[in-house]
């Protein structure tokens, strides 16, 4: 399946292969064919194309042309970019320059009709900076008052706009400056304001001392809680040996200590009296006398004194401990006076921290808008400097290169102009050989012998019958006759069926072949396609055998009719075999009725067919044609071609359109021969020496 496929793609390719070389052989013969006229289109072209140059160049302004080359190099900047150099151009091309340059030179009412296309502005090529002002006119000295005048006017008419444009960004520039200065007023005021409202020169500095001060305070309030504890501690030790002490004793110490030294000397006196003397004695009595007198004024002293509870111990470094107990108490007294001092300074710290800290973001704010006014205000300062030394140097933006001296005149026929009026001439010749040859390709007829050569791969030309009119002898068409007729036949070796196609517009009967074969005593037999409506006008006298009407060396009447035949078969071959009336080498008509002579049915094809495989045993060729001209919409040309072995084309000169003649050609193909015999030629010399044929 896949060989078959492949088979067939590639049938397909050779044949569009072919129909493409056709096309390009018809194309380059009809170019051939029509090449005197083509050159006749092309120097009457370039002729017309001369002539109207002439009249246009007399009646034309542009006769003498003069040239300003400008250079443009302006000061760029960020702000206000300069003009681009179209943008230029543009400025030099406004209607409102046109109007000056009128009233400036007071030209007249022609002139002013043809100024626009008298002034040209244009780029200089490969330059960005450069541009080319050119003039035409009828005189030189005109040009130059008209180039020289145009360009000072441009040049204004740029210094105007440039200048207009600068000063109005100027104007935008300072009034922004204006602004951002009354801006930056406000804004020192309100950094006032700030300092009066907090009374608060520096935030930051002041914020950077507090947090300074608020760490000495930290370290200093942690010492001063370390030696607060210690003096708490050492005071409530002091306090516990106070407080075991009554107060009245520790009030009266000093007193009780007397006492108690009265007391002991007293009773050491008593004591000693008692050792020394009796009671009845004076010193005894003195001496207890005075130990009871002291003893009385100490019990006195206490009840007075409400001290309930005493012992001599408790006044045993009495002192000691109430010094201690003071100087604690004035210790602890004195660091907690240091710690509220200290608290009280935190805390008025802690308040300028708070005030701090709601002032310096409001500052920091104000601050930043104040650095960004004045960076503002420094790059406006800048910019409307740049501004204004841009404004002084307008006037220099456009350099004059060079001014007209002279001008030049211009040809009336210039290389440009020449190779537009050729180009012009190809172009229409051109167009004229396409279209003649679009319309001879799909109008045209066949043309005769130099058409021929074109198509020898798709036929092989055998001959001519040439036109009734044309100046042959007799002598001349015999030896036309009998050569075509023996090229033919060489051709034929190998092909026992022919179908013989009629393209030429008229019915040929193949008279002359017929005589050719009949005298070369060829057995062959000519089988003609008719319609059924015509079989009566045909094939009356005809006999019918089967499927066919026969007639023996094209005269009508009954044949072979001494023997009972059943058949077609019986009867061909008592035709062949010379068993009928002096057939021997034969030539006979076989006339086959069909339905249509545009299509056969499918059991016309079989019997046909069938009947042609028969001829086959008792004929050496076989040809087939039908009762008229084909046409090569026909199915019918495509079935018989498909039986045949080959098909033989009758071609006319002039009479065979060439659509026809294409379409035909495409059942050209390797396995089915097409031949073709040229009707109609009259060139006498070429059909003669026969160098027409391959």
């Amino acid at each position: 399946m896949d060989t078959l496929d492949n088979e067939l793609n590639v049938q397909a390719e050779t044949r569009q292969m072919q129909t493409l070389q056709l096309y390009q052989k018809l194309v380059l013969f009809t170019l051939l064919k029509f090449k005197w006229s083509i050159i006749a289109v092309f120097v009457l072209t370039v002729v017309a194309g001369v002539i109207c140059r002439y009249i246009q160049f007399k009646y034309s302004h542009h006769k003498h042309e003069g040239s300003v080359t400008l250079f443009y190099t302006p000061r760029a900047s960020e702000e206000v970019k300069p003009l681009s150099i179209n943008h230029v151009m543009g400025v030099f091309s406004r209607q409102q320059l046109f109007h000056q340059l009128i009233e400036e030179m007071h030209l007249n009412e022609k002139q002013r009709s043809i100024l626009k296309q008298c002034i040209e502005v244009k780029l200089l090529r490969d330059q960005n900076d450069m541009f080319v002002i050119t003039g035409i006119g009828d005189s030189d000295e005109y040009v130059k008052q008209l180039v020289n005048t145009f360009v000072a006017l441009g040049i204004r008419n740029y210094e105007e706009y440039r200048t207009a444009e600068l000063r109005n960004y100027l104007d935008s520039r300072e009034r922004r400056l204006r602004e951002l200065q009354e801006y930056q007023k406000g804004l020192i005021e309100r950094l006032h304001g700030l300092h009066k409202k907090y009374g608060i020169i520096h935030p930051k500095e002041e914020m950077d001392t507090v947090k300074k001060i608020q760490g000495e305070q930290n370290a200093a309030l942690a010492e001063l809680n370390v030696k607060l504890a210690d003096a708490r501690h050492r005071f409530a030790a002091a306090e516990k040996n106070y407080k075991a002490v009554p107060l009245t004793v520790i009030r009266n110490r000093v007193t009780l200590r007397e006492f108690m030294l009265d007391l002991r000397k007293a009773s050491r006196e008593y004591e000693k009296a008692k050792l020394m003397f009796a009671e009845r004695n004076p010193r005894f009595v003195e001496a207890r006398s005075a130990y009871e007198a002291v003893k009385k004024e100490f019990e006195s002293f206490k009840k007075r004194n409400n001290i309930t509870v005493f012992e001599e111990h408790m006044l045993a470094g009495l002192d000691g401990v109430v010094n201690r107990y003071q100087e604690a108490e004035v210790t602890l007294r004195q660091l907690e006076i240091g710690m509220k001092s200290l608290q009280a300074e935190i805390s008025l710290v802690k308040d300028k921290e708070v005030k701090l800290q709601h002032m310096i973001p409001e500052h920091d704010a104000v601050e930043q808008l104040r650095t960004t006014a004045n960076k503002s205000v420094s790059l406006l300062v800048e910019e409307v400097t740049r501004v204004r030394s841009n404004i002084a140097h307008v006037p220099n933006d456009i350099i004059i290169n060079e001014r007209v001296i002279s001008t030049k005149v211009f040809p009336v026929f210039p290389v440009k102009i020449l190779v537009v009026i050729f180009i012009a001439g190809v172009f229409v010749s051109g167009l004229y050989a396409t279209v003649m040859v679009i319309l001879d390709i799909l109008n045209g007829k066949f043309s005769g012998i130099e058409e021929a050569s074109f198509h020898k791969d798709f036929f092989d030309t055998v001959g001519i019958i040439p036109h009734e009119k044309a100046n042959f002898t007799n002598e001349q068409r015999k030896v036309v006759n009998n050569e075509m007729f023996y090229r033919f036949i060489l051709r034929l070796k190998d092909t026992r069926t022919l179908f013989s196609c009629s393209l030429d517009g008229a019915f040929l009967s193949s008279v002359i072949f017929d005589e050719q074969f009949t005298k070369a005593k060829r057995n062959t037999v000519l089988v003609r396609l008719i319609p059924e409506s015509h079989v009566e006008e045909i094939c009356g006298k005809m006999q019918k055998i089967g499927d066919f009407y026969y007639s023996d060396n094209g005269n009508t009447g009954v044949n072979y009719t001494e023997k009972d035949v059943k058949h077609n078969i019986e009867y061909l071959h008592g035709f062949s075999s010379g068993d009928g009336k002096g057939y021997g080498y034969g030539y006979g008509f076989a006339f086959f009725p069909v339905r249509s002579l545009s299509v056969l049915e499918p059991d016309e094809i079989s019997t046909l067919y069938r009947i042609v495989n028969e001829l086959k045993k008792h004929y050496q060729l076989i040809r087939i044609s039908r009762e008229k001209p084909f046409d090569a919409s026909c199915l019918l040309m495509r079935q018989l071609h498909d039986i045949c072995d080959a098909t033989l084309l009758y071609i006319g000169k002039n009479k065979t359109p060439r659509s026809v003649l294409r379409r035909t050609l495409k059942l050209h193909d390797n396995e089915h021969k097409v031949y073709a015999i040229l009707t109609g030629v009259t060139n006498v010399d070429r059909i003669i020496s026969g160098d027409y044929i391959r």
